[in-house]
């Protein structure tokens, strides 16, 4: 369990200074609030959507890590086509594509290999 733990904190620390750099290489401001807020009211009611019918859906599997996995696959797979789509000259959708790249690493070696 502690080599887990010393992985997973030694992983965030190098995947925070690489999104550093990739935002000061691309010139791409993502910090402007708190909150994500999508580029449209489809995107956002979208999400919602995703987010109420995840858990809804974890009560009746038997396997939630399998369908969190899938979830952040979906959700950050959308979000970064809608940041692509609609908010192409930002480069936002490159740094969700990173941040799904980076979540789904962690759920997958940490709930299936160690």
């Amino acid at each position: 369990m502690l080599n887990y733990i010393i992985f997973i904190i030694t992983f965030f620390i190098i995947a925070i200074v690489f999104e550093r750099w990739l935002k000061k290489k691309l010139k791409i401001d993502k910090s402007k609030g708190a909150f994500y807020k999508g580029v449209n009211p489809f995107q956002r009611w979208t999400e919602i959507a995703m987010i109420i019918a995840f858990l809804l859906l974890i009560w009746f599997v038997d396997n939630p890590i399998s369908w969190l996995i899938g979830y952040f696959l979906i959700s950050l797979s959308f979000r970064a086509f809608m940041e692509w789509k609609y908010k192409r000259e930002e480069k936002e959708y490159i740094l969700t594509l990173y941040s799904m790249f980076i979540y789904l690493f962690v759920l997958v070696i940490g709930f299936y290999l160690i």
